[in-house]
């Protein structure tokens, strides 16, 4: 059956339109493969005091670039040091803010036995950041350390923030929960098991609110609210935390020494925690 003049002219039509949209979709998988996005991540987050970098970059298809060896690094004066490291990031445009002139990132790692998804993009003078984290393992961390002690379990939550290099903080709210989690301190001669705990928070102009802190299954149950006035400097940041403390039978000899220190002994009556991150006291 010979073909109509009128299909025989819309076959070389069709088949230019096919190669175009081939094309343009190949152009975009570059251009997107080969977006500068440690520079990118790096410029939205200077002004947090804030560095990345990275190893080696490489496409990710549909969309996007694989990253490995990634750091991200404080360059604040007094604080410079390595915050995270991720072996394999995946990272691609935030399509939506790519519209405007602050294009943002979607970013996706790997860390610490964990996956964490953020979006980042530039907000007004400061950082617009959501995340969601999965089962990051504590004592692999070294975003913030415990003095004299340290902290092992698995964190996962949720949340928002808007962050500004003025108040560190400016607006955010979120919550985060802790499986197994356990503390080691030399003034107990075993871990410290706290089981299952969960926190909601909220920020505001750099007041960090705890509106709920609780900690169930474990040796010492654990319940607390309060404020914390972040620092540019995470350690100088000030505390007003009120918190109540109750022991299992067996725990209580365990963690005598620790128990010991308190102002007085663990019950309904509440402690205050004050002072700051670096210097803290109980009261």
């Amino acid at each position: 059956m010979r073909e109509t003049p009128s299909a025989q002219f819309q076959r070389p039509r069709f088949i230019r339109t096919a190669y175009a949209a081939v094309g343009l979709t190949l152009f975009a998988a570059y251009l997107i493969s080969t977006f500068p996005y440690s520079t990118t991540l790096s410029n939205v987050l200077a002004p947090m005091g804030l560095q990345v970098s990275s190893e080696r970059q490489s496409a990710s298809f549909p969309f996007g670039a694989q990253l490995s060896g990634v750091r991200l690094i404080s360059t604040r004066p007094t604080s410079a040091h390595l915050l995270v490291e991720s072996p394999a990031v995946t990272i691609a445009p935030a399509f939506l803010s790519m519209l405007t002139t602050h294009p943002g990132v979607r970013v996706k790692a790997a860390l610490y036995d964990g996956v964490v998804n953020v979006t980042i993009r530039p907000s007004g003078g400061g950082t617009a950041i959501s995340y969601d984290l999965d089962s990051i393992e504590l004592a692999r961390q070294q975003l913030w350390t415990i003095p004299g002690a340290s902290a092992a379990g698995a964190l996962s939550g949720s949340g928002n923030l808007l962050l500004s290099p003025a108040d560190i903080a400016e607006t955010g709210a979120g919550e985060l929960s802790a499986a197994r989690l356990t503390l080691t301190s030399a003034l107990a001669s075993s871990p410290i098991r706290l089981g299952d705990g969960h926190s909601k928070f909220k920020l505001d102009q750099g007041t960090l609110t705890i509106e709920e802190l609780t900690t169930s299954g474990g040796d010492l149950i654990l319940t607390g609210e309060g404020t914390i006035q972040l620092a540019p400097d995470p350690g100088e940041s000030e505390l007003a935390i009120q918190f109540t403390l109750s022991t299992s039978p067996t725990a209580a000899s365990q963690l005598g020494m620790l128990l010991a220190m308190l102002p007085h002994p663990p019950g309904p009556l509440p402690y205050h925690l004050t002072g700051t991150l670096n210097n803290p006291r109980i009261s």
